[in-house]
Parts: structure tokens; sequence; C-alpha cells
């Protein structure tokens, strides 16, 4: 009874597994509700106790992996710490340590996930089935395992990469044993830097590959930076970076409001944070550690930072699925279909690439024909992709499609214009329809002109117009065959005759009236010739 109450005035967290200080009738219950009741909940910056309470599972159960409930993995007991230190009582709350190591010491908290834990819609242990497809990153490299992957992000004292800029939380998660693991190393002041740094440079040594989001341009930068500034030397360099960042964009760009790695979560992997602290205010929560020396002003931090790592493992299950051609594909749209395949074609994946485009062709003109407006420039998209491919006649009926989607009551795109005059032209030989639809592209133009500002770009534009109109004419008279059409035979308006003054063009299209009185002037500065 007293080795457990000072436990509890520690503040330490009781064990998963049987302890001698529980009663025999508690030892007799099943270790299923013992673990469930036991397992810790870390509660958010600005939860109340009854709020976190209120989100404790009655029992562990599967089902909540399979619904894509998340909760923060369960954290490894520290080693007791002796009762008179109230700072290691005070980080045994959040599940932390102090940790002692060769170099120094700093803060450190481990947390543990089952394999098939489900982060929103994907389990952690997805990623093994596909894990080969993430060579497609760096097919010159060896062969990817998941054991080699090391999930990294960290929270910052600022958003710079320069020597002022202190990470001062550094999260790291890793495959081992059957269980996803998530190390955070913190640091209380910025003497324990070094020493973190040193068991980091430990770590980095079992792995092959780097897995962030935004790391490559961020993270990973500023850690060099430290390793440079504390004169280590680390052997980092031959660690490959897989930044997700880079396909999140190239797929979801388009579609989605924001690629930040929370949108993410939470329109493609169906996962939605509740109570979570922004990674803006991590600074802000740091120099209130530092100043007050209260360590629940950090709790949200660190299960912020943790839920980023854990997301980075999830994420990494969907673009290897992605990659192998598995992900079901009934709900995309023209427009991701399209984005998909054309990163599959980036990643060397040409039979799914192709597979998809067509499926996104299809669907596109399946809402053609159903009147749906397609939306954007998706018709110029696709016409671009089987022009480049060679594949002519999908690629005129997508910019046919173009122009008859626009209507009169909308100024569509000269690009479709110009692309079927230059199909009729040198690929048909039909030079008096390629002179029409050449002649319908600069009234578009100058229709657009009128809406838009003038540009150098649309006047560049124009002239190169002008210029196709004059050759095609040419053409025409040389091989004696008439431009279809009084509108096309005609020489468009204003493209060799010299351009009018204003003052001119004013007075030519003003029709004739009456006379002007003897005191009307053009201007009202100009009144010589209005006196009596």
């Amino acid at each position: 009874e007293q080795a457990q109450a000072c436990g509890e005035a520690a503040g330490l967290q009781p064990e998963s597994t049987g302890s001698p200080h529980i009663a025999a009738d508690e030892r007799a219950d099943s270790a299923h509700q013992d673990e469930a009741a036991k397992r810790p909940i870390l509660v958010a910056v600005g939860e109340s106790t009854e709020a976190a309470d209120s989100r404790i599972p009655a029992a562990t159960s599967p089902v909540d992996a399979k619904q894509g409930a998340f909760r923060p993995g369960e954290p490894e007991a520290p080693e007791a710490a002796p009762a008179a230190d109230p700072e290691a009582a005070e980080w045994a709350k959040l599940g932390a340590e102090l940790y002692e190591f060769s170099a120094g010491s700093f803060v450190r908290r481990v947390c543990t996930y089952p394999q098939d834990a489900s982060h929103g819609r994907y389990r952690l242990d997805a990623l093994h089935e596909y894990i080969r497809e993430l060579e497609a990153f760096h097919p010159q490299a060896e062969p990817v395992h998941a054991e080699g992957l090391l999930f990294f992000d960290t929270e910052t004292t600022g958003l710079g990469v320069g020597a002022g800029n202190v990470a001062f939380l550094v999260g790291i998660g890793y495959y081992e044993a059957g269980h996803f693991v998530v190390e955070q190393l913190f640091i209380r002041h910025p003497a324990e830097e070094r020493a973190m740094l040193a068991y980091l440079e430990e770590k980095l040594e079992k792995f092959t590959h780097i897995v962030s989001y935004n790391g490559r341009t961020f993270d990973w930068p500023i850690l060099q930076n430290r390793f440079i500034l504390n004169r280590m030397r680390p052997d980092i360099d031959r660690l490959l970076h897989l930044d997700l960042l880079h396909p999140s964009r190239s797929l979801w760009k388009h579609s989605m409001p924001s690629v930040r790695l929370g949108k993410v979560e939470e329109a493609q992997l169906g996962y939605v944070r509740e109570d979570d602290v922004s990674g803006a205010f991590a600074p802000e929560l740091y120099v209130l550690y530092l100043a007050e020396g209260k360590t629940d002003v950090l709790r949200g931090v660190f299960v912020h930072n943790e839920r980023d790592i854990v997301s980075l493992a999830a994420l990494s299950a969907l673009i290897s699925r992605y990659l192998a051609d598995e992900e079901p594909l009934e709900a995309k749209t023209p427009g991701d279909l399209y984005r998909l395949g054309q990163w599959l074609l980036k990643m060397n994946r040409l039979p799914s690439a192709e597979r998809i485009l067509e499926l996104g062709f299809s669907r596109l003109l399946e809402q053609a024909e159903e009147g749906r407006h397609a939306g954007g420039d998706l018709f110029l998209r696709y016409a671009a992709h089987y022009k480049k491919a060679g594949v002519r006649d999908k690629a005129v009926e997508l910019w046919t499609r173009q122009i008859r989607q626009a209507g009169p009551a909308a100024a569509p795109h000269v690009e479709a214009y110009i692309e079927l005059a230059m199909h009729y032209e040198h690929g048909c030989k039909d030079y008096a329809l390629a002179l029409e639809l050449s002649c319908e592209a600069l009234d578009v133009l100058r229709q657009r002109r009128r809406l838009l500002r003038r540009s150098g770009k649309a006047a560049e534009e124009e002239q190169r117009i002008a210029h196709r109109i004059e050759r095609l004419q040419r053409k025409l008279r040389d091989c004696g065959k008439p431009a279809r059409g009084s509108r096309a035979s005609a020489k468009p308006a204003g493209l060799t005759e010299p351009a009018k003054s204003s003052g001119q063009a004013k007075s030519a299209a003003k029709p004739p009236g009456k006379p002007r009185p003897a005191y009307a002037a053009d201007s009202l500065f100009d009144v010589s010739g209005g006196s009596s």
C-alpha cells in the first residue's frame, strides 16, 4: 500500500500488465478488461479531464480499428522514477521519461501500435504488401523493405532553415518486431540538443530510407544544420528520401483546397483529427514551457507530432497501392483519373497509366453525353495527352467537344481552335476548314480581349493567328480552291489595313446627325471656336 501511494503521488501511469499492488480480486479479472481500463488516454490542450474520460473505451476491441477509430499509441511505461524527483513525475504524466544517454540526457516518449491497428481507412501493416512499389521513387537504388523506412517529422522554433531554427521535438516512426513504434525526442533546453542528436545518429544507422512530408526542403535541412553546428558528421547522405508532399501535389493539388497533411488525411485517408493542436502553435507553446516549466502545455504538441508520424505510414500505404494499381477507382472523377494517370506515367507505370487514362476518357465522354459540364480545360488536357501519344482521332474529338461545350454565351479556349486548324492544315490538307477555324480563333481572342486587360502575350498570339490566316489564304489561292463561306474567304478586319487613329475611328463610326450649335466644342477645354 505504501508503494502504491508513492506511485500515485508521482503521477505514474499504471503498467499494462499485472502489478503486485493490485488486489487479488482485481487480478482475477480478464486480461482483456484489465488492459482496456488502464490504456492511457492523452488529453489535448484545452480539453477537460471529463471530456478525455468520456473517450475511454469500455474495452479494447478490433472493431475500433476496423471502423477507423484512432487513439494515440500506448506509451511504454518508463522506468519508475524516484518520488523525490517531481520533474520526472510530470513527464511521466505524458508517458515520457528523462532518458539518460551516453552523450547526456533528454526527454524521450515511446508509443507502440500493433500493426493491425487502423488509421482512417488503412491499416498500418498495409504497407508491407506493396512495399516494393516504393522503389519507383529511386529505381536504381537497393530494394525497399518496411523495416528500412524511418518516418520523420519535427517541431521547430521557426519556419526558416537557418542556424537560429532549432528542432526542439524530433519524431520518428519505424516497424519493429510486429509493431509500429513512434519515438519522440524532446530537448528541455539547448544544452540537451547534442545528446538528442547523438541518440538520433545511432538510430539512423539502422535505416535506408527517410519518409517525410515536405521534409526534403524543411525538416531534413534543419536537422543537417543542427548536426553541423554541433560539430557532428553522421553518414546521413546515404539515406534515400521519400517526400510524400510531391506525389500528394501531383494527385490532389487541383481537387483539394490545400495539400497540407491534415487535409490529405481527411480527404484521402478518411481520418479527421479531433482536438488537435496546430503545428503553427508549437513554437509558442515551447516558449511558454521554457518560461513556466509546465509540461502540460506540451501535451497537444506531442499528440500532434505523433499523429503526423502515423499518418505518414498510412499515406505511404495509399501511395504504394496506387503504384500497384490496387486502389479502387469507382468514385474517381475524370479529373482525378487524369492526374493519377499522368503521375503514374511520371513514375514509369505505363500499363496502369494508360488503363486509368482510358477510364477517365470514357467517363469524360459519358458526362458530356449526359449534358454535365466537365469543368475547366479537362478536354484540352486529355487531348494533349492523346496528341502526344499519337492518337489523333481522340484528340480531335476532344478539341471539338471543348468548343461545343463552351457554347455561344461563353468565350471558349483559343487553343481548341488552333489545334484543330493545325490538324486540318497539316494532317488533312483541308486549308479551307483550317482557315475558317483560324478566323474563329481570332474572333474568340478579340472577344476575350474586350473582357480582359490587354497583355503582350495576347498581342503576340493575335499576330501568330493573323500570320496563319494569311498563309492559309495564300495556299488556297495557289491551289485555286475557294474558301468555305463568305466569312472565311473575306479578309479579316484589321489584318493588313493600316490602323486608324482613335479620332478617325470615332468620326467614321458616328452616324451623321443634326449640325452642332455654335457654342458646342470637341472638348471642354477647347472653346476657341465656340465664342459668339
